[in-house]
């Protein structure tokens, strides 16, 4: 969470998943025998270490690589993998030799001296398609400003920026590599990293993918627009790299004498990226000027291959121990050929026929008849030829950031517009067996929040393509489903339902029935409903609805794990309709449950505990003293006074007395309603302002007004925290 109030929504909750049975317990023993040191190291090393012999010599230098070449000697083994690079720091002190290897043969692009520029005033954002050179543009970048000899620090997407501190006061220079989708800066964010920048003397560089959602918001949020990266022409890069390579003019071209010139035209196409030019560049000293030892450039670079690949594939596919062989060279590249087929045999043993195109076939008496093809062949069809078979195609890579982690997704898509909705309309009108299967294929689907709200649409969808008395009832048998995943995908389909005017009545009315149910099932169902796209489109419904979820409940400590459950799915719905952008009614309506429902006091102050992390609106009621502003204090405060949600608020507000160090709104809110906690301090507001006394730094918001406070009450003023 951000000072910018930029919270995520939060996933509707499921049960949490039991531990593995037995997972390391007393009697677990090892598979195999441990590895020695010089095992472990070279396990460690993996595909990025040397390939050579290793010795371990503490205190010892010791060299057993072979050399091999003309008049110049090279230091790697002949075998060495040609996919190997160099391994990059994303987090800590960046090596001088890896600032070298960026400055090494680097051609300016036309854009490098803007971006110096911008970068002296502290901060810039540089996003770039992957291979377009961005990493090696942003070292330069950071060598330019601050110098070819000065330190610099490398920083992972997963820092929180707005909690950063500089640790090392000798950097000058930070390399942020990706900023985190699902905690985008806010204002107040870049203002706390810009003064830090500005204290310490240094600049930054932030690495963005090519993401346009990413970058339009970063533009309308933040008011700054990020560098593109776009590299230099391959023809300048290959002159450039080439240069630094081979130094002499004549001996760089004794090396091109043996490259046609045509053909190097040919290969410098404009698409062409940096690290490709890179790799054509390799190959062409490599071959040390022999045309034998070139070979055929097209045959070899690796950036045709993805051309090639499917007429390869289509030419083995009817010899199974090809494909497996192809398959393991593929993983063990650069093994010993027995090492390879002994691989590739294993592959085809367990493929169980999958890797066959055909299956040979025989009749009742057993005798051969003619081969069939193999259902299971595991090449049978490709994923281009699936797509056009269906009309449909792959679109561009995006970066989706729900949960936890972001990860990058190629979404398919119909050509024609809305034809996925016609396809599932007709076959579910038209083929009634089919609907069943349907029905029961996406009821059975993984917990996977990317699935439930698909799943859920179409179901939804299709209440209103059956119609008739039992339009809803595969969604019931959904609701009242042990499963978790059948309910979220009901609560789904009960908000798309919804938008039918015909069918809007009776979701309500079965909403309004199962609120008051026994069935534990039924009832977390309108919970995650509330949350919903039911919910969110009619709040106020909503809130009523999970008021008597509430009311339904027993008093805390006598409940049920089944209650419980329902109260975790009443907090996150509740949560969801406040982060959704009714603040106003949803804090009004909580205020409302405090005073009719004693027995529930306490639960209600946690769940506005936890309202507290989505301050934004809370933080701008105090500093403009709306109508709103002395309710919160006062829920605050009752909620500061209450031994169960104590600990939640607290934590919550010494966070907005932090974010207050570079927000100038929490800042203010903190000190108003600081001032106003102390004007009747008990002993929840004495603990909170002991706390702050003990974790605050230098800046925080209200420090002083909670120092204040505690010296009063010690000098006897304030007798009440007592």
């Amino acid at each position: 969470m951000t000072a910018e109030g930029g919270e995520d929504r939060p996933a509707l909750p499921g049960p949490e998943v039991p531990a593995s049975q037995g997972a390391l317990g007393d009697e677990w023993q090892p598979a195999e025998a441990e590895h020695d040191i010089s095992e472990l190291i070279q396990a460690i090393s993996g595909g990025t270490g040397p390939s050579g012999p290793f010795v371990y010599a503490p205190h010892s230098s010791v060299n057993t690589g072979s050399v091999h070449g003309g008049q110049r000697v090279h230091n790697k083994t002949t075998g060495e993998q040609r996919s190997r690079s160099a391994t990059r720091v994303h987090e800590g002190p960046i090596p001088e030799g890896e600032v070298r290897t960026a400055a090494y043969g680097f051609v300016e692009p036309a854009w490098f001296g803007a971006a110096v520029s911008e970068l002296e005033r502290g901060l810039l954002f540089l996003a770039g398609r992957p291979g377009s050179g961005r990493r090696t543009a942003a070292l330069n970048l950071l060598r330019e400003c601050c110098g070819e000899d000065a330190s610099l620090r490398a920083l992972d997407s997963v820092t929180e920026l707005d909690r950063w501190q500089p640790t090392d006061a000798s950097a000058r220079g930070y390399l942020v590599d990706g900023l985190f989708p699902s905690r985008p800066l806010g204002p107040g964010v870049l203002g706390h990293v810009r003064s830090l920048l500005k204290k310490g003397g240094a600049c930054m560089v932030i690495i963005l993918p090519d993401d346009e959602a990413l970058l339009r918001r970063l533009e309308q949020d933040l008011h700054v627009k990020p560098m593109t990266c776009v590299p230099p022409p391959p023809a300048a890069v290959f002159a450039g790299r080439l240069g630094a390579v081979v130094p002499q003019e004549r001996e760089r071209e004794r090396l091109l004498a043996a490259l046609d010139r045509d053909l190097l035209d040919e290969l410098l196409v404009p698409e062409l990226v940096p690290a490709e030019v890179v790799e054509l560049v390799t190959a062409i000293v490599e071959a040390d000027g022999e045309a034998e030892a070139l070979g055929d450039l097209r045959a070899r670079l690796s950036y045709r291959a993805e051309q090639e690949v499917p007429q390869l594939i289509a030419n083995l596919r009817s010899e199974p121990d090809a494909l497996a062989f192809l398959l393991a060279a593929c993983v063990y590249e650069g093994l010993d050929h027995r090492i390879v087929g002994e691989e590739a045999s294993r592959l085809l043993e367990l493929s169980e026929g999958r890797l066959a195109a055909v299956l040979p076939a025989t009749d009742s008496q057993g005798a051969r008849t003619e081969d069939r093809p193999n259902p299971d062949f595991v090449f049978r069809r490709p994923l281009s030829e699936l797509l056009h078979a269906i009309r449909a195609e792959r679109q561009p890579r995006t970066i989706h950031s729900e949960g936890a982690y972001a990860y990058r997704v190629e979404p398919v898509a119909f050509v024609r517009h809305r034809q996925a909705e016609v396809v599932l309309r007709h076959v579910w009108r038209e083929y009634g067996q089919l609907s069943d299967l349907l029905v029961r294929w996406l009821s059975e689907v993984t917990r996977d929040s990317e699935l439930t709200g698909p799943v859920g649409r179409v179901m939804g969808m299709a209440t209103s393509w059956g119609g008739g008395r039992r339009a809803l009832r595969h969604i019931q048998a959904l609701a009242q489903s042990e499963r978790t995943t059948s309910r979220l995908i009901a609560a789904h389909a009960l908000g798309i339902a919804a938008e039918d005017p015909v069918l809007v009545a009776e979701v309500r009315y079965r909403l309004q029935q199962w609120s008051r149910t026994v069935s534990p099932q039924l009832r977390t169902t309108v919970a995650y409903a509330c949350a919903a796209e039911f919910g969110l489109s009619r709040p106020d419904v909503a809130l009523r609805l999970l008021h008597t979820l509430l009311r339904g409940l027993s008093a805390p400590g006598e409940e049920r794990e089944d209650q419980a459950r329902v109260r975790l799915a009443v907090r996150a719905a509740v949560q969801t309709l406040f982060q959704a952008g009714n603040e106003e009614s949803v804090f009004g309506h909580l205020v409302q449950w405090l005073d009719t429902d004693r027995s529930q006091e306490e639960q209600l102050l946690l769940m506005f505990g936890q309202l507290l992390q989505s301050a934004r609106w809370f933080q701008r009621q105090l500093v403009e003293g709306s109508v709103q502003a002395p309710l919160i204090t006062a829920t605050i405060r009752q909620s500061l006074n209450a031994s169960g949600s104590f600990d939640t608020t607290c934590t919550t507000l010494l966070q907005w007395a932090d974010w207050g160090r570079w927000d100038e709104v929490a800042a203010q809110a903190v000190e108003s309603l600081f001032a106003e906690l102390a004007g009747s301090m008990r002993h929840g507001e004495f603990r909170l302002f002991a706390e702050l006394d003990a974790q605050g730094g230098d800046g925080w918001a209200g420090r002083e007004t909670a120092r204040a406070a505690l010296n009063r009450w010690r000098g006897g003023e304030r007798w009440e925290a007592a």
